[in-house]
């Protein structure tokens, strides 16, 4: 076994002398389990093949035969044909860094990595606010097993061949992983397209997506972000360089991201990203600082941007909901008329597509314009620009209204988008 060379994929020679015997029957076990649960149309038929028809049919095998990425995968440990080298290994370290256990997990990487997830320590974090707080864990044991196998799978093997989970007691899990990555951020990966050229070990990465035991489509990375986004817990941390990428799970809630996440139910993604980033005092573009202190998340303070203290709990809640009219029509009814600035402010906050202002302008003048061509509202006093708009009596009466909204200043009747009511 010689290592990879620059451009060749090392993971898909065939292994003279090996066969099927040379496979850990427990790994093949857990790779047709993976299979099934990935292919449930066909369960039933993959339950007639053979081992060797299996894994020829999930593209393991190559012309019938074992490949170094059925070995990487499958194979024996005392079978001889890969470098000691080729392992997960899972260290404990105590707040100070200093290693409290380890283990090595050697053989088939398929049984290898769900060995050093189980030894993972786990415990639950309340999550919620009020009557809403639910347990979570502090790690999704899913999301830890793809990011060893996806470490398994893109590795530069020339570098060894070994896979570290490093665990920070109560604090953190790493997965560390030889080679390079692409020449992107992990960040682009939530909605850009997968790389057009072929990752490293294309064999093997063919081979784990085809018996089941990674996504098909590339999404690995975007899964990451999004299980720490549902269980309402800091984004995944990457550190890249040239021949190492690691990735971090932070286990702690804790901040003021913490308590943002807890009290508002109406942040996507790209939101949270975005809070994540500042509560790590990590750049944020001017304009996604702006559209988030519109909405009460962000406070500027001596121009440095941070999340808001009041985490903007009851700013929005009545205009992020329903449709654009159903927003206006509550502000009036909590302010008793509004302008076209004030419809304006609420566009702003409730545009996902972050358009410019003049383009928010035009859209609050045409929503203004059709919700008096259909009796909604009318104009009460002042000029175009100036005007102030009310309800109409003959207006529907099932419009919502609203105790809560956006605070016009008592004096000025301007909008302040960091106000938080008392």
């Amino acid at each position: 076994m010689e290592a990879p060379g620059l451009y060749d994929d090392w993971t898909g020679n065939v292994v003279n002398g090996a066969d099927v015997r040379s496979l850990d029957i427990g790994a093949v076990r857990a790779a047709r389990a993976a299979y099934r649960e990935r292919f449930p149309d066909r369960s039933e038929e993959s339950q007639g093949w053979d081992d060797a028809t299996f894994l020829s049919r999930a593209g393991a095998f190559k012309r019938g035969k074992v490949t170094v990425a059925a070995m990487i995968l499958l194979g024996k440990q005392d079978a001889g044909i890969l470098p000691s080298s080729v392992c997960i290994r899972w260290r404990l370290l105590d707040p100070d860094g200093a290693v409290q256990d380890q283990r090595t997990f050697q053989g088939p990487m398929l049984l290898a990595s769900s060995q050093a997830v189980s030894m993972v320590r786990n415990w639950t974090c309340p999550v919620g606010s009020g009557e809403d707080v639910r347990q979570v864990s502090a790690y999704r044991n899913s999301s830890l097993l793809e990011a060893v196998r996806n470490a398994v799978a893109h590795q530069d093997f020339a570098l060894g061949g070994t896979v570290d989970v490093i665990e920070r007691e109560s604090e953190s899990v790493t997965v560390v992983s030889r080679g390079s990555f692409p020449a992107r951020s992990p960040e682009s990966f939530i909605s850009g397209p997968p790389q057009s050229k072929p990752p490293r070990n294309q064999f093997l990465v063919s081979a784990m997506a085809g018996m089941g035991v990674v996504p098909a489509s590339g999404t690995g990375i975007r899964s990451m972000y999004v299980s720490q986004a549902s269980r309402r817990f800091p984004m995944p941390d990457f550190d890249i360089s040239d021949d190492r990428v690691a990735v971090r799970f932070p286990g702690i809630r804790a901040g003021a991201y913490a308590r943002v996440l807890d009290v508002r139910d109406d942040l996507d993604l790209r939101t949270m990203m975005d809070l994540d980033r500042l509560a790590k005092l990590r750049y944020v573009p001017e304009r996604r600082v702006r559209s988030l202190a519109r909405r009460g998340l962000v406070e500027v303070m001596d121009g440095v941007p941070c999340i808001a203290s009041g985490a903007g709990q009851d700013v929005l809640s009545a205009f992020v909901t329903g449709t654009d009219e159903d927003a206006v029509l509550a502000l009036i009814d909590r302010n008793g008329s509004v302008t076209r600035g004030d419809v304006a402010d609420i566009l702003a906050a409730r545009d996902p597509k972050e358009l410019s202002p003049e383009q928010v302008r035009t859209k609050a003048t045409n929503l203004l314009q059709s919700m008096r061509r259909r009796g909604l509202i009318g104009k009460s006093d002042g000029s175009t620009r100036s005007a102030r708009y009310v309800r109409i009596p003959s207006g529907d009466p099932s419009e919502p209204t609203s105790d809560r909204g956006f605070a016009l200043n008592a004096t000025s009747n301007s909008f302040d988008p960091c106000h938080r009511p008392p």
